[in-house]
């Protein structure tokens, strides 16, 4: 089956397929190679088509989760703010009980970059190898939606 698998996409169909998932380590202009690829190779390969959709919706995925952790951040900033205010009414010492938030966002943001990025790495390889890739939480719904 793998070996099926592997002869029925070409050489040039495996390295834009990687190419159109490794692009993920430019972000935010990393989403301009998966869709010029989607646009101007769909119609040569199912396999190209399949995986430069799957890149453009991760990619797109990962943008949207950047700008909702910037949107957390921003709030937890002030929150912090807002809080140091109430402490400095109370003559209170120390940092203020929100302190600690944006610090974790940021963390946390951080930590999604860096999985999606490695996922996307992980993708470009298996590319290479000639193995469809699914991502997760994603992956599915842009096979089906391709189906259509």
């Amino acid at each position: 089956m793998i070996e099926e698998e592997n002869q029925k996409n070409s050489q040039d169909d495996k390295i834009v397929g990687a190419l159109a998932h490794a692009a993920a380590l430019l972000p935010m202009w990393g989403i301009i190679a998966p869709v010029l690829i989607w646009v101007t190779q769909r119609e040569k390969s199912e396999y190209i088509r399949q995986q430069s959709a799957q890149a453009l919706a991760w990619q797109l995925l990962q943008i949207v989760l950047f700008f909702i952790g910037m949107g957390l951040y921003m709030g937890g900033i002030f929150l912090t703010v807002g809080t140091a205010f109430l402490m400095d009414e109370m003559n209170s010492s120390g940092p203020p009980p929100a302190f600690f938030i944006p610090v974790c966002i940021m963390g946390f943001v951080f930590l999604i970059f860096l999985v999606s990025i490695v996922m996307a790495l992980y993708a470009a390889v298996r590319n290479l190898q000639g193995h469809d890739f699914t991502y997760p939480l994603i992956g599915r719904r842009v096979r089906a939606y391709l189906a259509k």
